[in-house]
């Protein structure tokens, strides 16, 4: 009876890490540039998160938070038209569940 609850629990807590969706966990918009966005939240993304880098390719910036124990934050921003587009993929522990996590604040903040 134990080993049956113990895979039971198992197999339910492990489905719940594949079938995550890559959705967004915010969808944004700016007037801005690219660049002048992403330069806006870069600095204030190194002050939370000092490992925090940013790549810049044609029409799109990545700024990536790596974490060798949870999933890696990115944003990523894309020139759109005629709008900047602004994707921040996080997934937020437990405790940040009940408001917006500092990274979200940051990239807010700069819109």
């Amino acid at each position: 009876m134990r080993l049956l609850l113990l895979t039971t629990v198992l197999a339910v807590s492990l489905s719940g890490c594949g079938s995550t969706p890559n959705n967004p966990s915010v969808d944004l918009e700016t007037a801005k540039a690219p660049g002048e966005y992403a330069q806006c939240v870069f600095p204030k993304w190194q002050q939370i998160k000092p490992e925090t880098t940013m790549t810049e390719g044609k029409n799109h910036i990545k700024l990536l938070v790596s974490s060798k124990v949870s999933q890696d934050d990115i944003l990523e921003v894309f020139k759109g038209n005629p709008n900047t587009r602004v994707f921040l993929y996080q997934r937020a522990p437990l405790a940040a569940a009940f408001g917006r996590s500092a990274l979200e604040k940051a990239a807010r903040e700069c819109l």
